[in-house]
């Protein structure tokens, strides 16, 4: 069952951070390809504060085995907000780090552009198994909830993920690939969908 973490303090906005940062890092992806380990801490304080800001961030488990973001539509971050996290990001990552994401992604149409005609969907924004519980089913346990208000609301829920293996991981529990493009920087990136 997944719990909504709000008005969480900054040591616990620090440590949900670092599992973010361990995980991402621990795979291939765009994260791994521009940042290191303290700079990717500091990214996801940024991006998780927002997140939780709004209601939108969530916890897995006893021991909080993993994190979701997910949202109807038009529920996640007004485009305002985005305009003040690319600031913060800024503010708290280098220039050369900044260039190197701005770069990955180059030539890159994410969901929320090419959805934009369809009424609603549950957007999953970030995905999270922590490092120690990788490999264990944890992201079926993740899913179960958004899989569930999608099927249950009749509407699609989706994502994007840039890596083959994160793709075939969400295919194994009933997504598939709705889009694919290997971008000008080598980066595979792949729009996922579930169609109850």
């Amino acid at each position: 069952m997944l719990k909504r973490l709000q008005s969480i303090d900054n040591q616990r906005l620090k440590q949900i951070s670092a599992a973010f940062a361990e995980s991402f890092l621990a795979q291939s992806g765009s994260l791994s390809s521009c940042m290191n380990y303290e700079e990717a801490c500091r990214y996801f304080e940024v991006t998780l504060h927002e997140y939780q800001r709004i209601g939108v961030l969530y916890a897995f488990g006893e021991h909080e085995e993993g994190y979701i973001v997910f949202h109807h539509k038009n529920k996640g971050l007004p485009w305002y907000r985005d305009l003040y996290l690319m600031y913060r990001y800024f503010t708290c990552l280098n220039i050369e780090t900044m260039q190197k994401m701005m770069m990955i992604r180059r030539g890159w149409t994410d969901y929320t552009i090419s959805h934009l005609d369809t009424k609603d969907y549950i957007d999953v924004a970030l995905v999270c198994v922590k490092k120690q519980y990788q490999g264990q089913g944890y992201l079926r346990k993740l899913m179960a909830e958004p899989f569930a208000q999608a099927k249950n609301q009749g509407i699609p829920l989706i994502l994007d993920t840039d890596a083959e293996h994160k793709a075939m991981r969400y295919e194994h529990i009933g997504m598939r690939i709705e889009k694919h493009e290997i971008l000008p920087s080598g980066l595979h990136m792949y729009t996922m969908i579930y169609e109850p």
